[in-house]
Formats: C-alpha cells, sequence, structure tokens
C-alpha cells in the first residue's frame, strides 16, 4: 500500500473496451475523471477542488456537534481519525502530486510532531515520519524548501528528516536548517563542514545561537574568510584560545579580522598584547579601552600605542627612511620593533633598508625578492635578517603583498617551516650566497 493510500470505496466496475491497448493500466469507466495518482507528473491546469482542501486550511474550525446514539467505534488498525492520517487522506484526496499541495502537508505535519508520542513505534508516529522522510527527497526544490522553513524552529524534528535537508544541493533548503536547527549535533554539523566547502553553509553554521569550541575551530580550519569574520562577530560561538592564537597570526594579512578580535569577548591578554603589534591606532584604542583588562594589560597596550605615535612623532622630515634605517642599525636600535612600527606606517623604504642592513643582502637583492612576491624567498630573507617567523608574516602581508592563500604560515603558530638549508638554497636563486 503506497504511503499516502487509505482504504478507498470500491470503484465501477470497468466499462468493456475502456483500457488503451498500450497503457496496461486500469482506468475509470468513461465519463469518470481519472483518480489523482501519487507521483504523476501535473499537466498545465491541474488545481485542486476548494472542499478537498477545507480541513488543511480550517485551522480554527470549530468542532462539529456530537449526534445523538452511541459513539462510533474505532476503525482497525487504532489510528481512527487521527490528525496525521486525515491530513495525508485529504492530501492524497487533492492530489498529492500537487506541489502547492505537498508544500502545505509540510507545514501541517510540522505544526502536529510536538503532538505525536516521540516512538516511532506508535504507528501515527510511524506514519508522519515516513511522510515527512519522503517529503525531504521531493524532487521539487520549493516543496523541500517549504518543509525546511518549517521544521527548522522545531525541537523534537526527526534527526534523519533534518540530516537530509542540511546536506541538500539547494542553499534555500540547508542554509536555515545548518543556521537555526537544533535537532543537528555536533557530529552532524562537523560532517557538514567536512563534507561541503560552500561559504554560505559554513557561514550559516557559524551563524548559530550556540557554537562549540569543535564546531568553532573546524570552521576556522577551512580557511574560509567570510565564515570566520561571521564566527568571531558570534558571541555564542565558543572559539578555543589556540584557533584564536592562529586567527592572531593570520589577521596581520586579514586586516578584516582585527576589528572583530579587538572586540571579541574574552580575548587572553597574550594575544591582545599580540594585536597590538600590528593593528593600527583606531584599533589600539579599542583595546585599551575594553573593560575586561586588566591595569597591566592595559598599560602595555598603552605603551604600544605610545611608541607607534613616537615613531612618527620622532621622525626628521628631512631624513629620508633607508638614512633613518642606517642610523638606528649604526646605533643598535634597528630590530624587529622599529620595523614593526615602519611596517604599520607603510613606510616601505625603511623596511627594504632594515632587511638589507641586518641580512647582509644587497639593497638590489633585497629589492628583487621583494617584488618576486614568492612566499618563500621573503620568509628565507626575513629568517637571514634573523626576524621571528611572525615578522616574516607581516613582511609577506605588507611589503611583498602576498595574498593570503599564497602566505607561507609558521609551524606550529611560531616556527619557522622551511629548514635552514632549504631557505639558504632559495636565496641563492636571487643571488644571495654564504
Amino acid at each position: 500500500m503506497s504511503l499516502w493510500s487509505q482504504p478507498r470505496t470500491p470503484r465501477s466496475p470497468v466499462t468493456p473496451g475502456a483500457l488503451a491497448p498500450d497503457a496496461g493500466m486500469r482506468r475509470a469507466a468513461v465519463g469518470r475523471e481519472p483518480a489523482p495518482r501519487p507521483g504523476r507528473i501535473p499537466r498545465k491546469g491541474d488545481g485542486v477542488a476548494a472542499e478537498q482542501m477545507d480541513y488543511l486550511f480550517a485551522d480554527d474550525r470549530p468542532a462539529p456537534e456530537p449526534t445523538p446514539g452511541p459513539a462510533p467505534r474505532p476503525k482497525p488498525g487504532g489510528i481512527g481519525t487521527h490528525p496525521v492520517v486525515e491530513i495525508l487522506s485529504s492530501s492524497e484526496k487533492a492530489g498529492m502530486d500537487d506541489d502547492a499541495v505537498r508544500e502545505l502537508l509540510a507545514d501541517r505535519l510540522c505544526r502536529l510532531l510536538p503532538e505525536l508520542p516521540p516512538s516511532g513505534r506508535d504507528k501515527v508516529t510511524a506514519l508522519a515520519l515516513r511522510a515527512l522522510e519522503q517529503l525531504a527527497r521531493d524532487h521539487v526544490t520549493k516543496v523541500r524548501a517549504a518543509l525546511a522553513s518549517a521544521i527548522k524552529d522545531i525541537a523534537c524534528a526527526p534527526p534523519e528528516v533534518v540530516n537530509t535537508l542540511a546536506r541538500d544541493v539547494e542553499r534555500s533548503v540547508a542554509e536555515p536548517v545548518l543556521h537555526y536547527c537544533a535537532t543537528l549535533t555536533d557530529n552532524d554539523l562537523l560532517s557538514v563542514i567536512a563534507a561541503r566547502g560552500e561559504s554560505w553553509a559554513l557561514s550559516a553554521i557559524a551563524r548559530r545561537h550556540r557554537v562549540s569550541g569543535a564546531v568553532s575551530a573546524a570552521i576556522a580550519d577551512t580557511g574560509d574568510p567570510e565564515a570566520t569574520g561571521i564566527l568571531l562577530d558570534n558571541s555564542g560561538a565558543a572559539i578555543p584560545d589556540a584557533t584564536l592564537e592562529r586567527l592572531v597570526e593570520h589577521a596581520v594579512e586579514r586586516r578584516e579580522w582585527q576589528g572583530k578580535l579587538a572586540r571579541r569577548p574574552g580575548l587572553p591578554r597574550r594575544l591582545a598584547l599580540r594585536l597590538a603589534c600590528f593593528v593600527d591606532r583606531s584599533l589600539l584604542e579599542t583595546l585599551r579601552s575594553r573593560p575586561d583588562f586588566d591595569d597591566e594589560t592595559v598599560e602595555d597596550i598603552v605603551t604600544a600605542t605610545r611608541r607607534r605615535v613616537d615613531w612618527v612623532e620622532e621622525r626628521d622630515p628631512n631624513e629620508r627612511p633607508e638614512h633613518r634605517a642606517v642610523r638606528l642599525h649604526r646605533m643598535g636600535l634597528l630590530d624587529e620593533i622599529a620595523i614593526g612600527d615602519a611596517l604599520s606606517w607603510e613606510e616601505m623604504g625603511f623596511v627594504r633598508a632594515a632587511l638589507a642592513l641586518r641580512a647582509g643582502v644587497a639593497p638590489v637583492a633585497v629589492d628583487g625578492i621583494i617584488a618576486s612576491r614568492n612566499a618563500r624567498a621573503v620568509t628565507s630573507l626575513a629568517w637571514r635578517a634573523g626576524l621571528s617567523m611572525r615578522a616574516a608574516m607581516q613582511i609577506q602581508a605588507r611589503a611583498a603583498n602576498i595574498p593570503p592563500r599564497s602566505m607561507l604560515n609558521a609551524r606550529q603558530g611560531t616556527d619557522y617551516p622551511l629548514t635552514p638549508p632549504d631557505m639558504m638554497r632559495t636565496l641563492a636563486l636571487y643571488g644571495v650566497e654564504g
């Protein structure tokens, strides 16, 4: 028996000769409309009679007055005239091949879900679940989208149904379930993240009211900038410290993340100080004015702010940046902090001269490496100059303008990802020997 079928009144006998020779199917007698069949492809002009849809639309219809006499005996099987049975029966009579009927059916079944027994062994519950599972695999997108919209806020939504919808190829179907549905477990979400790389799917998960640390780490590990930015803005997302540390390192080139990190609740002190090394003055003020930092942290941030301002105010307008680098080098002050301050003010002439002086490399070779936008070469130059891998990442992003996806990242957060022999061979390609 079909899922949508209920016991029907026997049809009239078939008129002899009414069967088409090639159809092989039973038809009603001549003069009667053929009964709608589940799965039939609708023809143009198909419609649904209003009286057949009466039950589906009449939400607040008063109950009929009881008729005198003994109460009707329940039908065999124990499900009687349960609303689920009536909805399915009415929908079949209206023609289940009509898209609008199936959309309405999805909505009505979802409304009844909280009232059904939780066990799928109950006949009525099992019938409703089978109906929802079929709707979740419907060939018409708008029917599946209607089901997703109706089921996304229901706490007792069947896991099989919501998992099918969450993995749907259509955005209009999967997105609302990924964003709102509380039935999806962390394992479900991690499976979706691993299986699909669409930015809209990752962003929908990142917007959830609550996002666990494991799910947050998985989203950040995809490297999707939009979804990660949404995650940083979501105060309900628990982001592990190790993940936050990686994001702070990548914020050197992802400037759109810097403000989000500066305002992120619960930002660890060491990461706030790390941000203060490369963000602009407005974000330094944001960090300094955070109410959750202690006096020591605020003082360290103020020191970074003051140093950044002093770098500009102490600059002699008649002194070229390259000459300033030579002067600081002779004074023993051409350190990583000075290079970082110059990068923050985009003084690239100073940075190139500083790299040449610290690495003992001809300026023309430094210019060639920077202009090449080769992440391995720029990283090797920073290593030869005695700078940290963190400084190397800043130089890649700001001096060489290497795109984020092409940058060479630190190993374990701080270490150089290349071996010294590898870096020496890379520099030799640009004429740097020894």
